[in-house]
């Protein structure tokens, strides 16, 4: 259904993307996730014609985004992320312009009754869109992008603003709309990604760095076993003794968290056992453990691994 082919952007000497390629087929959910200015909304905004590829291409349903646009857009319903409505017309005008520039003619009342309840509208359709909350504009938006029942749906931030309700029903619509759709959605909210989405593209500096499940990702990090460590010593004496535990990758964290008391995290080597090595230097320092046990990758230690490693791009897992 899409298909992005080594595409890249360059504004001057910077690359906001970097021969970034990738298959997504017909009723998957993508997750695309980054840092801010990692190149989501840039790869989003090709792809729906906003913007032209500086070399590579998109083809979507068959369609090449530069040389077919107009085909394009006809498969399409995109929400950006910053929501563009015009605040002096009342939803209802809106959504009614809407559909008659989709010519949807004869299914336009079908399609505007759907969208109303989907997108939970109901009690402002004569309002104002100038005077609704940012969480009815956003719903306002979704359902501008959803009106003409489109084959790919592009949602940049979709839950921006919303209420706890109102994103479990987002959710919800993204995952019965996805039996029939294309869905990308680029999110902050870790937990989203890993409730929503079939596959995850992980940007980075404008490269794809990871491609996967959410189970193939964890699974590939799970590679990197942490311990977490609290013990009353002082951090001279900690950082010497413990630093010298060769198979120790990296020590996170470490800091005094009052009267001697030193908290951190252990990266180690996954092929070795450094549980007995380190019993053994806490007992010789005679130091009291008010915390050790093994710890399981948490989502954002994930995402932030992800993000600050290699640039190269590893499918089902990370450089």
């Amino acid at each position: 259904m899409i298909e992005l082919k080594n595409l890249s952007k360059h504004y001057g000497s910077f690359a906001a993307l970097d021969d970034v390629s990738c298959l997504i087929k017909k009723g998957e959910i993508i997750g695309f996730v980054g840092p801010n200015g990692a190149g989501k909304t840039t790869a989003m905004k090709i792809i729906t014609t906003f913007t032209a590829p500086t070399s590579g291409t998109a083809i979507i349903g068959g369609h090449d985004v530069l040389e077919d646009p107009h085909e394009v857009r006809k498969m399409i319903g995109y929400l950006p992320e910053t929501v563009p409505l015009y605040s002096d017309m009342l939803v209802s005008e809106y959504l009614q312009f809407i559909g008659e520039a989709r010519h949807l003619n004869g299914t336009l009342s079908k399609r505007l009754d759907w969208v109303i309840e989907a997108c939970g509208l109901e009690n402002v359709m004569k309002k104002k869109i100038g005077i609704l909350s940012k969480g009815y504009k956003q719903r306002t938006c979704l359902a501008q992008a959803l009106i003409h029942d489109p084959d790919v749906l592009i949602l940049d931030e979709p839950t921006s603003g919303l209420d706890p309700h109102q994103i479990i029903g987002i959710r919800k619509l993204i995952r019965e709309l996805a039996h029939d759709k294309t869905i990308i959605f680029s999110t902050h909210i870790l937990s989203e990604v890993a409730t929503i989405s079939d596959r995850i593209l992980v940007i980075n500096k404008g490269k794809l760095v990871a491609d996967g499940t959410f189970d193939q990702l964890q699974a590939r990090l799970a590679d990197r076993r942490t311990i977490a460590l609290s013990v009353k010593a002082s951090k001279k004496e900690f950082d010497s003794k413990i630093k010298a535990i060769k198979d120790i990758d990296e020590i996170q964290s470490t800091e005094s968290a009052g009267r001697g008391v030193i908290s951190c995290q252990l990266f180690y080597n996954p092929s070795k056992d450094i549980l007995p090595e380190l019993n053994q230097v806490i007992r010789d320092a005679g130091w009291d453990i008010l915390e050790l046990h093994p710890e399981k990758m948490s989502l954002e230690a994930s995402f932030i691994m992800l993000t600050e490693g290699g640039s190269d791009h590893v499918e089902g897992g990370i450089a």
